[in-house]
């Protein structure tokens, strides 16, 4: 038996070839000439189709005229189920002579859940009588708890400083080499070690030159920083606004952090910098997975809740496997739990939840009702107490750096 031809349809491709066999079997081949109706809208059958050869027009109800759609036997929208919904959107006609393949939707789903692979696309499809945000929870947990959570990865060149530094290399030559892999990089890095932020009086060309200006450590956390922002990607245009909109605002954050740092004995201003471009790192998982999801992707409601849910868990996750300090995974945690209270000194938690709070200042978010003022704000006092700040002082600051910050985020890409 020849099953070569079904192996590449959805669903279908997740099932060994004893599991296929069985499927086809159990299936009918439906034979169309060209002309025939072989979906009526509104039916609400047990069924999927496939289209095995030929080609099908969709058209709405009682429109015999109008095609919406127009699919042929093996391209992309060929190896799709024909039309999922339930009742069906479309009625549906043989443009040409046509077969599809008829497979019982129950008998499909038993196959699937003994499947030898794992996919979103089965769990899905296994899960389609639940609401779309409770399959996307089940999915991120599931796979967090079983350790398959789908990750971003830490760009190469950023996780090549890290490991020469920590082993101790401490030649400027050899960072400098491993940061010119990336052009991109090195050339920020020089501005950088070139503007007014560092203090730079004599004009650097080479990166070893730079290095040396800025340090091994402030090295190491710009280069992460630089390099975040491939982390950020998505190609479904909505969750891709989104994801744009988490960069800018993880660019504010990470300014105004970084400027206050400054003024808070025991902050580093680069590590500020860096806590605050982090602190929605748990953000980007939720996104990528809710690309799945087409109705959370598209309803900016349902998707904020899946982030606000499981963003901070997730962000810790990340940071551990990239191998960050404790300091900055308390960030990502923690960072929109505005009564954070701790025992000891103010730390970068501190820092970054300050700074959304100066950053939301003069502008309407989902989140206005629930941030305090920072007189409200145990962090705010923690910064206060030991930096000598008042909610004055602090805006004055903020206001006199304006244009360190604005320097800041072109730094970043802003």
């Amino acid at each position: 038996m020849d099953i070569s031809h079904i192996k590449e349809l959805e669903f279908i491709r997740h099932l060994n070839e004893q599991q296929i066999i069985l499927l086809y079997n159990t299936s009918e081949t439906l034979k169309f000439d060209a002309g025939d109706k072989v979906i009526n809208a509104g039916d609400q059958d047990p069924y999927e189709y496939y289209l095995l050869a030929g080609e099908l027009v969709l058209k709405e109800p009682g429109d015999t005229l109008n095609a919406i759609k127009s699919i042929h036997a093996n391209s992309h929208d060929g190896l799709k189920c024909i039309t999922r919904s339930k009742p069906r959107a479309y009625d549906v006609y043989a443009q040409t002579n046509a077969a599809l393949l008829r497979v019982e939707l129950e008998h499909l789903k038993s196959l699937l859940k003994d499947a030898p692979g794992d996919s979103y696309e089965v769990r899905k499809v296994l899960r389609e009588d639940q609401p779309e945000e409770k399959q996307l929870f089940f999915d991120i947990y599931s796979d967090l708890r079983n350790n398959k959570l789908s990750l971003p990865s830490l760009p190469d060149v950023a996780l090549k400083i890290r490991q020469l530094i920590a082993d101790g290399t401490n030649n400027a030559k050899t960072i400098a080499q491993a940061v010119n892999s990336d052009a991109a990089i090195a050339t920020k890095l020089i501005k950088a070690a070139n503007s007014p932020l560092f203090r730079g009086t004599k004009e650097f060309e080479s990166t070893a030159q730079a290095i040396v200006r800025l340090g091994m450590t402030t090295t190491q956390q710009l280069v992460t920083s630089f390099t975040l922002r491939e982390v950020f990607k998505a190609k479904n245009p909505t969750i891709k606004k989104r994801m744009d909109t988490l960069w800018t605002n993880g660019i504010e954050i990470a300014a105004i952090s970084s400027v206050l740092a400054k003024h808070i004995p025991g902050l580093n201003p680069e590590q500020g910098l860096l806590a605050g471009l982090l602190h929605e790192i748990g953000t980007v998982p939720v996104l990528m997975y809710a690309e799945q999801y087409e109705e959370i992707a598209n309803d900016p409601v349902q998707l904020e809740h899946a982030i606000l849910g499981l963003s901070a868990e997730i962000g810790g996750v990340i940071l551990k496997r990239w191998s960050f300090s404790d300091e900055i995974i308390t960030v990502t945690q923690y960072a929109r739990q505005w009564d954070r209270e701790h025992e000891g000194p103010p730390d970068y938690c501190d820092l970054v939840i300050v700074a959304q709070l100066h950053a939301a200042m003069g502008k309407q978010s989902i989140e206005d009702d629930k941030m305090p003022s920072l007189e409200q704000c145990p962090a705010f006092h923690k910064l206060s107490n030991h930096g000598k700040l008042t909610p004055e002082k602090s805006l004055t600051i903020l206001a006199e750096a304006k244009e360190q910050i604005e320097e800041t985020k072109l730094l970043l890409g802003a």
